[in-house]
């Protein structure tokens, strides 16, 4: 073996530091064309049909499945919009008030399968549900706790239906953007290792025009400490509001329940909301499911506002953009907004697309003016 001396040693390792140097610290683009590297598209799933089971499985299948997020032992929550619950009177499901609960069920089932070892579906409500969770019972709607039954029943105990305000006894708290500073969090839904987000195709009444999977998280919130309906947290500015709860419970999934909706003032009937059995629209209910929150709430969006004006010159944006908290996720990171940079599977919007009456006492809050 050769024996380097003391002046060989010293200028092979300069040159070799020189080598290492020249091809790992300074960027490729010093040694020709960039590469340019473009993010990942978020992927977007809508399907139509009149199984609503049957379409919620395949709308989870072509983004993945559940398996991308769920791993063996989690602990799950899922967060219906569960705003009336069956309590005013009338089926909330055909109403187009909460998710038809084959969504909300067919969702905990895979979750389970996927090797999910708690599943909790809860919400913060100030009336007791230990009845009515999610529709009444009979040929006007189907009850979500029959549905959760059967799937103990088939797979043990595992899946549960909570009130929060009666199973909450401390919180985590998470930052806020706003003068709150920080926001209180439930710990079952704090400390679960997956969050999702399962709300209806909605238009909602003044300062949000349509209320999907991200606003849909302020049913959780303590009105212990926010007021009943949350007053604090509108005084305080709902729209940052709704991107701080994001950021702070970090929701992996959203799937949009389109078997029935509503359109015009929302949120209800009390609200003098209209409803929308999408079927008679379409041929077919709807669910539209995605992982990253910001896109899948967009799409939906999309879906539902074919018509409305005025638009971003950029329709890339489009309607989206003029939905604050949308476009406050997008700029604040938390997920996609552009079409552009949005997979849709299944559906195509052209082939569904709709323009559902838009909130008479809204208008696009704070409107950017045109992009």
């Amino acid at each position: 073996m050769k024996k380097f001396t003391r002046r060989e040693l010293l200028k092979t390792s300069l040159g070799l530091a020189a080598s290492v140097v020249s091809t790992q610290v300074f960027p490729p683009y010093l040694h020709g064309q960039p590469e340019i590297i473009q993010p990942q598209l978020s992927k977007v799933a809508i399907t139509k049909g009149s199984d609503i089971r049957k379409i919620t499985e395949e709308a989870l299948n072509l983004i993945g499945g559940v398996k991308q997020v769920v791993k063996p032992g989690h602990k799950v929550f899922i967060k219906p919009n569960y705003i009336s619950g069956g309590l005013m009177g009338h089926d909330p499901v055909t109403a187009g008030e909460i998710p038809h609960p084959e969504v909300v069920a067919t969702v905990a089932r895979e979750c389970v399968k996927a090797g999910a070892k708690q599943v909790i579906i809860g919400e913060w409500i100030e009336r007791p549900l230990a009845v009515e969770w999610g529709g009444k019972s009979g040929k006007s709607g189907a009850q979500v706790k029959t549905l959760v039954d059967f799937i103990n029943k088939k797979f043990g105990q595992k899946v549960s239906l909570v009130n929060l305000r009666e199973y909450t006894s401390s919180f985590l708290y998470v930052p806020s953007q706003t003068k709150l500073q920080w926001l209180a969090i439930p710990k079952l839904v704090a400390e679960a290792d997956l969050v999702v987000s399962v709300p209806v195709f909605k238009t909602h009444h003044r300062p949000i025009p349509v209320t999907l999977g991200m606003k849909n998280f302020v049913g959780i919130m303590p009105s212990v400490l926010y007021g009943e309906p949350r007053m604090k947290l509108h005084e305080a500015g709902i729209h940052q509001i709704v991107v701080d709860i994001a950021k702070g419970i970090k929701p992996r999934l959203t799937i949009v329940s389109g078997a029935y909706g509503m359109e015009g003032e929302g949120v209800s009937l009390f609200l003098e909301g209209t409803s929308v059995d999408v079927s008679q629209r379409l041929g077919g209910g709807l669910v539209v499911a995605g992982f990253d929150p910001v896109a899948t709430d967009a799409t939906a969006t999309r879906v539902i506002t074919k018509n409305w004006q005025p638009r971003p010159k950029d329709e890339d944006l489009g309607v989206p953009w003029y939905i604050k908290h949308l476009r406050m996720g997008f700029q604040q990171g938390l997920g996609e907004i552009r079409q552009s940079r949005i997979k849709v599977e299944g559906y195509s919007l052209e082939e569904i697309a709709m323009s559902w009456q838009m909130p008479e006492n809204n208008t696009y809050p704070e409107l950017p003016g045109h992009v």
